[in-house]
């Protein structure tokens, strides 16, 4: 997944003239899922001297921050980057780095609103979710929005091998559909999730278009490419000579519904044209 936002990101660079091997040098580092070996990697960067550092997400972000307060860096999918204690604020983000905050936590409950809509004899949804940043104030938008009709049935997972156990557990619940939080990991399993979901005939409702590209009934989220697009475009004008201080941290502005009509169909479940009017995407 994420070397497919790493295409993006040198795609959109070419587009803004920075050509790899003609005017620009991407030297890229992995941490391969392994958060440990960010502060070591983020070090590596900024001894390499370079003229500006791109970081997707929070941990990636804060190991490079932690490590210069003078090289330029650029950020994207960043949540909530004032708690995070990168900048001082979106509008005078201050110091040497500044990019393109997330949107995942708050949409949580327009997503139940959709799901809602989609499936008018809703009575409980799981929600896999993790015990980190953010959770609990995912899921209380999302028990807002499910309301006294809905009952929302928290699956707590802390990684990849818990994905098992969370899916027994809302089986054991008798949940009706599955929504999926806003973190990585549920986005990196976006596959296992959809076929756990599928062995139980669970309509999925995810926090990205990838999962509903990959079997999920729907999905709504912010577009990804177009913020990893808008992130080039901020480090083109550090390249350029514009000091991250000076850019105010932006947010997603363009937002997408996906539904898949094949899921749909599999499942039996009649997608209102009230929903399909809504939909950026439709998936046949």
């Amino acid at each position: 997944m994420f070397r497919i936002q790493e295409k993006a990101f040198v795609d959109s660079m070419r587009e803004l003239g920075w050509v790899e091997g003609r005017n620009i040098i991407f030297d890229r580092v992995y941490a391969d899922n392994d958060a440990a070996r960010l502060p070591v990697l983020a070090a590596g960067l900024v001894s390499r001297g370079p003229d500006v550092i791109y970081a997707q997400a929070n941990l990636p972000a804060r190991a490079a921050f932690s490590k210069t307060s003078k090289v330029p860096i650029v950020f994207a999918g960043v949540d909530d980057p004032v708690q995070l204690g990168v900048i001082k604020s979106l509008s005078r983000p201050g110091g040497n780095i500044t990019g393109i905050v997330n949107m995942g936590w708050e949409l949580s409950g327009k997503r139940m609103q959709l799901l809602k809509e989609a499936m008018p004899k809703l009575g409980r949804v799981g929600v896999l979710m993790t015990p980190y940043r953010g959770a609990s104030e995912g899921l209380k938008l999302i028990e807002q929005a499910a309301g006294s009709s809905v009952q929302v049935i928290p699956a707590m997972v802390k990684d990849a091998g818990e994905l098992d156990a969370a899916f027994a557990l809302l089986a054991q619940n008798k949940v009706d559909a599955v929504l999926t939080s806003h973190v990585t990991l549920f986005l990196r399993e976006r596959k296992r999730i959809v076929e756990l979901a599928a062995n139980q005939r669970l309509p999925v409702m995810g926090h990205r278009s990838e999962l509903a590209d990959s079997g999920a009934l729907m999905s709504y989220s912010s577009l990804l490419t177009e913020d990893i697009r808008r992130g080039a475009e901020l480090v083109d004008k550090v390249l350029k000579g514009t000091k991250p201080a000076d850019i105010p941290v932006e947010q997603p502005t363009k937002f997408a519904l996906v539904v898949n009509m094949k899921t749909a169909r599999a499942l039996g479940i009649t997608i209102p044209q009230s929903i399909l009017l809504q939909a950026e995407r439709v998936i046949e």
